[in-house]
């Protein structure tokens, strides 16, 4: 897929999985997953259901695939597959190619897509959306004939994608907010094809909140002339223009990028996701916040709990012990009974046992302060995971980074 497509399994969809072509992400090659350090983003996270939006409506999907991936899911995404365009698919006027040779057989197309879905691939349930992201046939780009062979072509490919997953919706990623072939496409989303639309929806790192809004918006209000009652699920990167490995938008235009989503579609894809340094803290912290927000299931209690490394940033190395201090507040307008901290429960590869435990009355704004020796597996398999920090009384959660 190119950068910013959108990829989220419609709850409402009787449909597919989602697929990227072959191995590579949105309008990128894939992007390699390099094994990270463990850093530890202590940002204070709202609980997650292990459905993003299982409260909220709006469904969070991830493109995720190899060693040391931020494990998104563990937040409440769902894994979801993309079919890459590995059979180098092109159309002119005479016809359509397959590495400008004869097109593949159903049996072939339909293993590519199986792969795809597999546990070494994108690993998209039998109901998660798969997207197909073949953007050399998308017919916003074609003209004539050259486009009457693409649609005729996508429909043969549509029909053999459902073959191959007959449970999971089947949408494309596309540049929705053109409206070049709108005929063809509307065609495309009828008669039991596409089930959902995947419009592009990176942020480009010179691209303002207007700028971005307004494509966004073009691409929405397009689809819905199309097929009304089909959701969009737009794709989205952590990384600013979609870029594997890029430099990481910050925290604030994550939030903003997810409250426009949840105002005007129905969910999103995050596409090949990492988090390789501290560079990426903000962005994760806001992506644990969002989150929670969405499974109604935030940090609760009356008293709330800070975290910081000894490195001042959100980084702890994996495969050893980091003493991490510990903050519990007050934040109620009450003051707290007396009460412990909790055995330290987190994702398996994280284990600690506090240095104190009792935690005594506290006044409004009163603070209590302990130390949790966080041990990180040498063995730990994502690159961030979801933690907790429960008293009596109350429960927070933290974002932690593996670097």
């Amino acid at each position: 897929m190119r950068l910013g497509r959108t990829n989220c399994s419609a709850p409402r969809i009787a449909g597919r999985g989602t697929a990227r072509a072959a191995g590579r992400s949105p309008r990128r090659k894939g992007r390699g997953w390099a094994a990270v350090t463990l850093s530890v983003a202590v940002a204070m996270l709202t609980v997650f259901a292990p459905t993003a939006g299982a409260s909220s409506g709006f469904a969070v999907y991830t493109n995720e695939r190899g060693t040391d991936t931020p494990g998104l899911q563990q937040y409440g995404a769902v894994k979801s597959t993309v079919v890459y365009d590995y059979f180098a698919l092109t159309c002119d006027t005479d016809g359509c190619y397959s590495n400008g040779g004869a097109l593949p057989t159903e049996a072939a197309y339909e293993s590519k897509v199986k792969d795809y879905m597999s546990a070494g691939q994108f690993g998209g349930g039998a109901t998660a959306p798969v997207v197909l992201d073949f953007e050399n046939i998308v017919l916003t780009a074609l003209s004539g004939k050259a486009a009457t062979n693409a649609f005729n072509l996508w429909k043969q490919l549509i029909t053999w994608t459902h073959a191959a997953a007959p449970s999971a919706p089947v949408g494309m990623y596309g540049y929705d907010s053109s409206n070049v072939n709108n005929s063809l496409t509307q065609q495309l989303h009828e008669n039991g094809l596409f089930d959902f639309f995947s419009p592009r929806a990176y942020r480009g790192s010179s691209q303002t909140d207007a700028a971005w809004t307004s494509t966004l918006d073009a691409s929405v209000a397009n689809d819905h002339s199309l097929a009304a009652g089909q959701p969009i699920y737009p794709y989205i990167s952590p990384s600013w223009d979609g870029s594997p490995g890029g430099a990481y938008m910050s925290g604030g235009t994550w939030g903003y990028t997810i409250d426009q989503l949840k105002a005007k579609t129905d969910g999103a894809v995050v596409w090949e996701p990492s988090a390789n340094d501290a560079s990426a803290c903000n962005w994760v912290a806001q992506n644990a916040y969002e989150m929670g927000v969405l499974a109604g299931t935030p940090s609760s209690g009356p008293l709330t709990a800070t975290a910081t490394p000894p490195s001042g940033d959100c980084t702890v190395p994996r495969g050893t012990t980091t003493d991490v201090p510990v903050t519990i507040t007050n934040t109620s307008g009450s003051t707290t009974a007396a009460t412990q901290m909790q055995s330290f429960t987190g994702r398996s590869g994280f284990s600690g046992s506090w240095k104190y435990w009792s935690v005594p009355s506290l006044a409004p704004g009163a603070k209590f302060s302990t130390t949790l020796p966080l041990a990180v597996a040498s063995s730990q398999s994502t690159s961030t995971a979801l933690l907790h920090i429960r008293t009596g009384l109350s429960d927070t959660r933290w974002a932690v980074v593996v670097k």
